[in-house]
């Protein structure tokens, strides 16, 4: 089973470099069953602090840690464990199938 996180997008200031949106994805594969949760994190932040990242040299690997950081350890955990145990129910139910339909030519 293969846990990923993704960010698709930002909404950011053109001026400042500044991002206020953040949409993140979390995907859960296992076998040929794939589970995927999107959503969108509203950000504030301060582009006179000594933390402040200039846009141009962000990563999506930073603004995964912001997404996660922002959730919580237990909030990843229970989008990680959902996702899991969706995916897990989806293969056991196709693994238990009996029958299909389908034509053997294609």
């Amino acid at each position: 089973m293969t846990t990923t996180w993704q960010i698709f997008d930002t909404k950011y200031t053109v001026s400042t470099g500044l991002i206020t949106r953040i949409t993140y994805g979390c995907t859960v594969q296992t076998l040929d069953v794939i589970e995927r949760k999107v959503a969108e994190l509203e950000v504030t932040g301060d582009i006179s602090s000594p933390e402040f990242t200039p846009y141009g040299n962000l990563t999506e690997e930073i603004i995964i840690n912001w997404v996660k950081a922002y959730l919580t350890e237990e909030g990843v955990l229970a989008i990680e464990t959902e996702l899991q145990d969706k995916a897990t129910a989806r293969q056991q139910a196709k693994q238990a199938e009996t029958e299909k339909n389908g034509l053997p030519w294609l």
